[in-house]
């Protein structure tokens, strides 16, 4: 997300992001970047200091007191000769500082240098618990299906990739998940109504860290009987038991019944609730 209550700026910074294949989402001030941010959830935001209305500062430390957005890089943009900017940014919790008037290149690797920093733990961050502890977990995720879920699967993945795991997400063509995914090097998607079986992948994948997204158990409960997506949700476990796999399996609680959902909680060990302030709930054994 870029912040600046300038247009040539924001249409400039837009432009060159863009070029590098960024996906950018803009606010004209600090009001409109809080909507936006909470909305959308962008892996980092170019914050301007000065704007009508709320200033960069003041909006830094919005985002960074709230749960769901304390996570969200910060990059504050700083008038040249103004080491004011920069001490105050650090005050409101900024994670570093672009120089106006900015140079192409500069810019450009600013972003990729704190992209590159946090992608390898900025899920399990999220979590509060350390990357270590992450690996061989098999979780299940469930989520509010009225916030933007998917960018925390994104990160989950993403942070899999980093740490030269391979990844699988089985999700079905169009979903949240998907689009979230789509285009993402090292992120293989697969439609699970192709029938895909979880032990042919583990036969293609015979060797290292395997990371797995399934966004269908939602779909598959709602599918057949509570009692074979019951059993389902058993096999894939046992079949996922090897310590060198990490799964993610998404549920949205609010589609089932009570019953439904309490039944397939029992056969997870680890378990998470994303919902309008973020990650609530965590539990892991």
């Amino acid at each position: 997300m870029v912040v600046d209550d300038e247009l040539d700026v924001l249409n400039l910074v837009r432009m060159i992001l863009e070029e590098e294949g960024y996906h950018v989402v803009d606010a004209r001030d600090g009001e409109e970047a809080l909507q936006k941010a909470d909305s959308t959830l962008p892996d980092l935001i170019l914050l301007d200091v000065a704007m009508p209305g709320k200033s960069g500062f003041e909006v830094c430390k919005i985002l960074k007191a709230q749960a769901k957005t304390k996570h969200i890089l910060v990059v504050m943009f700083t008038a040249l000769g103004r080491d004011v900017d920069r001490k105050l940014g650090v005050e409101a919790g900024a994670d570093g500082h672009v120089t106006k008037p900015f140079a192409y290149e500069d810019l450009l690797a600013e972003v990729k240098r704190h992209l590159e920093r946090t992608r390898a733990k900025k899920f399990s961050k999220q979590l509060g618990i350390e990357r270590t502890k992450l690996r061989g977990k098999k979780i299940l995720f469930e989520f509010d299906p009225s916030t933007p879920y998917e960018r925390l699967v994104r990160d989950f993945a993403m942070e899999c990739v980093a740490n030269n795991e391979s990844v699988i997400a089985l999700t079905r063509e169009g979903s949240a998940v998907q689009h979230a995914l789509k285009g993402d090097k090292g992120i293989e998607l697969i439609d699970p109504t192709l029938g895909t079986v979880f032990s042919d992948l583990l036969e293609e994948h015979p060797d290292g860290s395997l990371s797995l997204v399934y966004d269908s158990l939602t779909d598959l409960a709602l599918s057949i009987n509570p009692k074979a997506a019951y059993e389902f949700a058993q096999n894939a476990l046992e079949s996922l038991s090897s310590p060198r796999i990490t799964a993610l399996f998404l549920l949205n609680p609010s589609a089932h019944e009570p019953s439904v959902v309490s039944g397939l909680k029992g056969i997870f060990s680890n378990q998470m609730f994303y919902g309008k302030q973020g990650v609530t709930s965590v539990r892991f054994v």
